[in-house]
């Protein structure tokens, strides 16, 4: 059974909910932070959010279909707008008006190639992060449900060393370990409050609160990456490839496969989230090439107690 997280992500926060592509005329259901959502479009094609329970008897409301700009409770038809109002019960008589029935509807925002679904309390302070330069290139696009917590694949893409051991035959850093042997390498790591980046030889990671980590920068190659918590001991990866330049804004292709690099990861991080499952949270043993993932770590424990994080900066010299 899976326990709580370890390093829970922040509900305060933007989530993708689904690619934009994956959104069409039917209802569709999601979990975040363990909150069943449907989304759908309502009859101009923008997306809203509610909680996937009807109040009359507890239906999810994924279940049932899109009227107008409504969506319609599959048992008894009871029919909620993108607010959360209920607009229809088909079985009150013409003198009778609904009283106070509603669902929570969640702040909805449609930006770079997603539909963004904030978790807080309240309303969002700010839209979701852009992400840099969304508009100026073509992406393939893609999502992964994993068996491990958010956490886990956050920590392992900004991870320095462990590219050489996971990702034979895919990664730049496991073709130079097999021509020249593994050498001295200095990595540069930078925190903020909402932040941290690593740099070094080939080397460009990005964290951005709460779950975005980006590989990679400018023409050459880009990766974005977000982990969205849905239950305990589980997330979504949702994935952007950057391809080429282009001269007007393009939606992300859609791309059912796997890609193998990511795939690669997935059976390591799986493992791990398994062992912890089955046998508590036994003592980790950290070195020095674990700094990045340490120091989000101590991110997430700041957030999760209403602190903030110091500036970071620090050099570490690892063999990689």
């Amino acid at each position: 059974m899976s326990q709580a997280d370890r390093f829970p992500l922040p509900k305060e926060a933007w989530y993708i909910g689904a690619a934009s592509i994956r959104l069409g005329d039917a209802p569709l259901a999601i979990v975040i932070h363990g909150e069943a959502i449907v989304l759908f479009r309502n009859a101009q094609g923008a997306a809203a959010a509610l909680q996937d329970r009807c109040p009359h008897r507890g239906v999810a409301l994924s279940l049932g279909k899109v009227e107008g700009d409504t969506l319609a409770c599959p048992y008894h038809g009871w029919r909620f707008d993108e607010g959360g109002v209920c607009r229809a019960i088909p079985s009150l008589r013409p003198d009778q008006r609904i009283r106070d029935v509603s669902v929570r509807a969640y702040p909805v925002a449609e930006q770079d190639g997603h539909v963004w679904i904030w978790t807080g309390t309240g309303d969002p302070p700010t839209g979701p992060e852009p992400i840099d330069d969304f508009g100026v290139f073509a992406w393939i696009q893609g999502a992964i449900d994993m068996a491990c917590e958010a956490f886990l694949p956050i920590e392992n893409n900004l991870d320095v060393c462990h590219a050489a051991f996971t990702h034979p035959n895919r990664h730049p850093q496991w073709f130079r370990v097999q021509a020249t042997g593994f050498q001295i390498n200095t990595y540069q790591i930078e925190g903020a409050e909402r932040c941290l980046a690593v740099r070094g030889r080939g080397v460009q990671l990005r964290y951005t609160l709460p779950d975005r980590v980006v590989v990679g920068s400018g023409d050459a190659f880009r990766m974005v990456l977000h982990h969205v918590p849905t239950t305990p001991g589980r997330c979504r990866q949702h994935w952007l490839f950057q391809r080429e330049r282009v001269e007007a804004p393009v939606a992300p292709i859609w791309s059912d496969n796997e890609p193998e690099i990511l795939a690669q990861d997935r059976l390591v991080l799986e493992s791990a989230q398994r062992n912890r499952e089955s046998l508590g949270a036994i003592a980790e043993r950290s070195v020095e090439a674990d700094a990045p993932g340490l120091a989000v770590r101590r991110l997430l424990s700041a957030q999760g107690e209403g602190m903030t994080v110091p500036l970071q900066h620090r050099s570490i010299e690892v063999m990689s």
